[in-house]
């Protein structure tokens, strides 16, 4: 892996560990960036800063990752994530593709969209 797609995932999985961090959101959503999370529709910068939880995801999971550097300054990442919050009895199981774009030096999310996930095991396949 390079150094870019080594910062990119740890990016990508500090929003699923500081999803209680308001700050984090602030710093590395790009002002003009959106989530598509259904069924919660378009979320933009100040709507998903203010929708900061109040407990970050635990036992989170990225698997099957597949990124991609369009630009020097675009990158993609796709994958399957899971997660749990304290108490879930099921984790939160979605794929994800999500865009990066760096400025001034700095990579931050773009957009992002998930959909549900099943994994195979859970489907008896």
């Amino acid at each position: 892996m390079s150094e870019i797609t080594d910062q990119i995932i740890s990016i990508e999985k500090r929003f699923w560990t500081e999803a209680d961090d308001p700050d984090f959101f602030e710093e590395r959503f790009a002002d003009e960036g959106m989530s598509v999370i259904e069924p919660m529709g378009f979320i933009d910068k100040p709507k998903a800063v203010a929708m900061t939880a109040d407990k970050p995801w635990q036992d989170v999971e990225l698997r099957d990752v597949q990124v991609r550097e369009l630009t020097p300054d675009c990158v993609i990442l796709a994958y399957h994530g899971q997660g749990r919050h304290e108490g879930d009895k099921e984790p939160y199981r979605a794929s994800i593709a999500s865009t990066y774009v760096r400025r001034d030096g700095h990579w931050q999310l773009a957009l992002t969209a998930h959909q549900p996930w099943k994994p195979a095991e859970d489907t008896g396949a």
